[in-house]
């Protein structure tokens, strides 16, 4: 198929434009998308006490679980607490809604103790892979993968009639302009599928709640509990009577739930308990999730033991294409293999981000010779490299911060903000090569990922060498994660400082 010169330069500037204007923000997408595969694998490695916790035996007693926390200070009339259990060891994260803020705690049932949470670090990473800390963040990561299928389509003609000549063209000893071309093409083409699946899923799973709003506001004059339970999100909402009652036992509500639907099985994996002690109180039990598979939830009257709504009600074909959509997106089936191909092409995907800005910049400003033009490489240098150093940061101060820190979760972050914005600012300074710059970042954070794992060896009794003998799987793949960072970041150090060969074409 031959496009007429205007057809062609119309998909070109489409594809040169779109991918441009958002790459920045896709880099940090697809680079915080490895951390968010392996959320559950980090949350156990960043929480030492997780470490010396084995899967129980039992399931455990959410009665004795609300205990523990009772224990700390009792519930007043209105409380909202969460359990949410760990497949991966025995532990259980407690979550207290408080007027003052959310309080989150660790309880052992083995022991009865309970311990405040020392690092937020797998859920921060998660949660930047969608911007969700940022004003309009989700919405602006569904206008990212917009933009993101937009270039595919607009690549893929452009290359379409060279795709078998080009396929496994690569020289990286030819000259920037040529070897990044090569590496942009060879794997764009090899990572379509996986690109292509990622921004139609990430479009909808973050544009999904924009158009609720849209079509609440034009359709269903702004019912928009009409247009939740339309999507399958109904939520349950009972007002406080400020009358006490006598709340069942949580095992036996749980016990019930799990008879009044079909399917559901095991421990639950979140108990969400509402307006303790009340006439009104509720509690939404929250069975385990099986891949590509339905829900199983039920919300019961804490106080007389019936059901007020459960899954099988309240199941929609929109809300189950959603949750299909979302484990295609996170890999929930398939396995540790899948997951592992999943970060490979993410990665993979960074590397076409890169390159294809700086085709754009030999396309169209070799010598860089306008200030635009230098001030988009270097910001695409400090963005990408400063990020994979504050990601490096993020773990050391994992380690590092003492533990009884106060608001010690809220310290690892900010030295991970900082680290990305300091190298950011830094690679900006006219005086310092971008090049360099991008090389020292990379090598920095070959070196602080190789340290934590170091670290661990010689300070954790669970560390690379002794996680699978200690039945500690997920700790093993974090550390796997880390060493594999650790390499790719120095096989990028040294790719950019090494003199480059004299141009052969």
């Amino acid at each position: 198929m031959k496009f007429t010169p205007r057809t062609f330069r119309i998909q070109w500037d489409l594809h040169a434009w779109a991918g441009v204007l958002a790459s920045l923000f896709l880099f940090v997408v697809f680079f915080c998308g490895v951390f968010s595969l392996f959320r559950e694998e980090l949350e156990l490695w960043q929480e030492p006490a997780f470490h010396t916790a084995p899967p129980a035996p039992a399931p455990p007693s959410f009665d004795a679980l609300l205990r523990q926390v009772s224990a700390l200070g009792p519930f007043p009339r209105g409380a909202h607490v969460g359990l949410l259990s760990h497949e991966e060891t025995r532990l259980v994260t407690a979550y207290l809604f408080e007027p003052t803020g959310l309080r989150e705690l660790w309880l052992d049932p083995a022991t009865g103790s309970a311990s405040p949470a020392r690092s937020r670090l797998a859920s921060e990473l998660y949660w930047m892979h969608f911007f969700y800390r940022v004003p309009w963040g989700m919405e602006l990561s569904g206008l990212l993968a917009v933009a993101l299928l937009a270039t595919l389509v607009s690549g893929l003609v452009i290359h379409l009639k060279d795709l078998r000549r080009q396929w496994w063209s690569f020289r990286p000893a030819l000259k920037a302009r040529f070897s990044s071309s090569d590496a942009h093409k060879v794997l764009g083409v090899f990572g379509l599928p996986f690109t292509a699946m990622m921004g139609w899923t990430g479009a909808i799973l973050c544009l999904s709640g924009l158009l609720a709003q849209g079509v609440t506001s034009t359709v269903y004059r702004g019912d928009a509990d009409r247009v939740a339970a339309l999507r399958g999100y109904a939520q349950l909402v009972r007002a406080e009577t400020k009358r006490d009652a006598v709340m069942l036992p949580l095992d036996t509500l749980i016990a019930r739930a799990r008879e009044a639907v079909p399917g559901a099985e095991g421990t639950p994996r979140y108990v969400d308990v509402q307006l303790w002690g009340d006439a009104n109180a509720w509690v939404g039990v929250y069975f385990q999730l099986a891949p590509l598979g339905a829900d199983h939830y039920a919300m019961m009257d804490a106080v007389r033991g019936r059901p007020l709504s459960t899954s099988q009600g309240d199941r929609r074909p929109t809300f189950t294409l959603e949750r299909v959509l979302f484990d295609l997106h996170y890999a929930h089936f398939g396995g540790l293999l899948l997951k592992g191909l999943y970060a490979l092409l993410a990665l993979a995907m960074c590397v076409v981000i890169l390159t294809g800005n700086l085709i754009w910049l030999e396309r169209r400003d070799a010598a860089r010779a306008h200030w635009g033009n230098r001030c988009l490489e270097r910001l695409t240098v400090g963005t990408s490299a400063g990020l994979v150093l504050g990601g490096a940061v993020y773990f050391v101060a994992n380690r590092a911060l003492p533990g009884g820190l106060e608001r010690r979760a809220d310290w690892e972050f900010g030295l991970f903000l900082g680290a990305w914005a300091l190298a950011t600012a830094v690679t900006l300074v006219p005086r310092f090569a971008s090049r360099r710059m991008g090389a020292g970042l990379c090598a920095g954070a070959a070196l602080l990922f190789v340290g934590v794992v170091a670290a661990d060896v010689v300070f954790q009794d669970v560390n690379l060498f002794t996680a699978l003998a200690r039945g500690q799987e997920p700790v093993f793949i974090a550390q796997v994660l880390l060493c594999a960072l650790a390499a790719g970041a120095g096989a990028v150090a040294w790719g950019l400082g090494r003199p480059r060969p004299p141009a052969k074409g």
